[in-house]
């Protein structure tokens, strides 16, 4: 009997996770799993603002990540998808053949159709293009302007990490709404004391051009810009929409509560790449605050189906989103399952510990991805037709 050929794509938090716990889930004897990602370390995104600033940290191998999991790594950059063929097409005109797929391949800067924003800002995109800003900040002569459009958490990371790094520069947040204005009254204050401290320039204006040195508002007024980065909002790979599953507005495949593609049944996507509902039927948002759930449900509905079971459906919610403010300060802010923010927050160094723990648990759950979720469930019956036996009793 040939085997199952499950591949997952995406060699960020949330791929290497599905990857190693779904091996662990399969029979090697019927099933095989393969994570398709086009570096061989894990970076950690949520870092990146750090690496921006001048920064290191380690990265994490992924073959070392999977290790006895079962799964196999495929170092190719994934170029096209296509359902109908159940295949993906990699680096080099190669192609990778699966029964079943799951697309993790996250997020990617939504540079919109503003003038110039994609020529002459700078999105935190990929690490090579980060480091290259970063040495760029680091020769800016004393008093360069840095301008940062978005006033989102990229956006607020990125500038409290920059000017706290780069005191001899000038930082600042360009956005739409005050930086921060979702959060509580007491999570604003926090942020309010902490772009003082750092002496971060708050600009209220929609961004309408960007060019080489500077950047213009729709009102008119003109910010000069020795280096400007664009963090003013995120879409899902377009290699997801260009696959010919369904998607939203901003890329996502719709799923069902398994993660499963409401066009495309032998494809499930998880993580940024995924429209998944939450608790009030809006879809969750982007990021590390939801993806993680994400990551350690999806195996266990991928194997429940494969295995020919029923499975619980996924119920998103949410519970707190950390934000760095620089190496010293951070503001925890507690949410409602809906995502409303509470009034209750935790700052300083509290936070910046809580949000420091949080970067070492995801590289911790990358490393060790199989444990958490055990495979073995009493609760999973042998369906009549005998699929069960594709993943472990």
């Amino acid at each position: 009997m040939d085997k199952h050929r499950i591949i997952v794509l995406g060699g960020g938090y949330t791929g290497i996770v599905v990857a190693g716990q779904l091996a662990r889930r399969m029979r090697p004897a019927v099933a095989s799993v393969t994570l398709v990602t086009g570096d061989a370390t894990r970076d950690e995104r949520m870092r990146w603002h750090q690496l921006a600033a001048g920064q290191r940290y380690p990265l994490l191998s992924i073959a070392d990540a999977l290790k006895g999991s079962g799964a196999q790594l495929e170092v190719a950059r994934v170029e096209r998808i296509d359902p109908q063929r159940h295949i993906v097409v990699v680096s080099g005109g190669r192609t990778l053949s699966y029964d079943t797929l799951v697309v993790a391949l996250g997020s990617v800067i939504d540079f919109g159709t503003v003038p110039g924003a994609r020529e002459f800002a700078q999105g935190l995109t990929d690490v090579g293009s980060i480091e290259a800003a970063a040495r760029r900040l680091a020769s800016l002569p004393d008093g360069a302007r840095v301008v940062i459009v978005g006033g989102g958490l990229t956006g607020i990371e990125l500038a409290t990490e920059v000017a706290e790094s780069h005191p001899q520069l000038r930082i600042a947040i360009v956005s739409s709404r005050a930086p921060g204005d979702w959060l509580s009254e007491p999570g604003r204050r926090h942020l309010d004391r902490a772009f003082d401290r750092l002496a971060v320039e708050r600009v209220r204006g929609r961004v309408a051009e960007v060019g080489p040195d500077a950047v213009r508002l729709a009102d008119g007024q003109e910010l000069s810009s020795a280096f400007t980065f664009w963090a003013a909002g995120f879409r899902a790979n377009p290699l997801v929409a260009a696959s010919g599953v369904k998607v939203d507005e901003l890329g996502r495949a719709y799923v069902d509560a398994g993660f499963r593609s409401v066009s495309h049944p032998d494809v499930w996507v998880v993580g940024d790449a995924a429209r998944v509902p939450g608790p009030d039927g809006a879809p969750l948002k982007m990021g590390c605050r939801t993806g993680a759930f994400m990551a350690m449900a999806a195996p266990a509905k991928v194997a429940a189906h494969l295995a020919g079971v029923g499975a619980t459906p996924f119920v998103g919610r949410y519970f707190a989103e950390c934000i760095s403010l620089g190496r010293r300060d951070a503001l925890l802010q507690w949410l409602t399952p809906q995502g409303t923010p509470t009034d209750r927050i935790i700052v300083g160094r509290p936070a910046r510990l809580i949000k420091e723990y949080v970067h070492r648990g995801n590289l911790f759950v990358a490393r060790h991805p199989g444990p958490y979720t055990p495979v073995r469930r009493a609760s999973v019956q042998a369906p009549a037709d005998g699929r069960r036996e594709m993943i472990e009793a």
